[in-house]
């Protein structure tokens, strides 16, 4: 499964006792896996490295979902990282 494209919702910082709630998509052709995700404490979505923190959790929890582990490598599109970076083989 390759993923295209990332989608960010939520993570507002209205949440009880400063954790933030949100949902990550994974975007691949005609599927959409929606992960939602609870901060302990407040960041910075707007910041790349904050972004691919979530990014990385995302790709993590759905490799653990039944649904998806036996449909092979979960990848992402060639020039989808920041220069510099390359994905993390498992």
């Amino acid at each position: 499964m390759m993923i295209t494209k990332v989608e960010y919702d939520g993570f507002c910082d209205d949440a009880p006792g400063g954790a933030m709630q949100g949902s990550i998509a994974l975007i691949a052709g005609d599927t959409r896996i929606n992960v939602s995700l609870t901060l302990p404490r407040r960041i910075e979505i707007t910041q790349s490295r904050h972004r691919l923190l979530l990014l990385a959790e995302a790709l993590r929890q759905t490799r653990h979902m039944p649904e998806y582990r036996s449909k092979g490598a979960i990848r992402l599109a060639p020039g989808f990282l920041p220069h510099g970076l390359s994905p993390k083989t498992a």
